[in-house]
């Protein structure tokens, strides 16, 4: 499973360039941070983008320094 995760970070960074800050896979989950501005837009590229095809957003969260 965490090779599958880690070719989908991979994926999301080359595609989503403008978006994505740095991705990990950590405990079996992937963890993508990306710019505040660009969450509408890349959860929808998440959604109709042929690879990534998701149908659930789990969750979303934020850590303010």
């Amino acid at each position: 499973m965490s090779d599958a995760l880690r070719e989908l970070g991979a994926y999301l960074e080359a595609k989503r360039t403008d978006c994505v800050i740095e991705w990990a896979v950590a405990h079996g989950e992937l963890t993508i941070e990306v710019t505040p501005s660009s969450i509408v837009g890349f959860t929808e590229f998440l959604k109709t983008d042929q690879t990534c095809r998701f149908s659930t957003l789990v969750d979303i969260t934020a850590v303010d320094d």
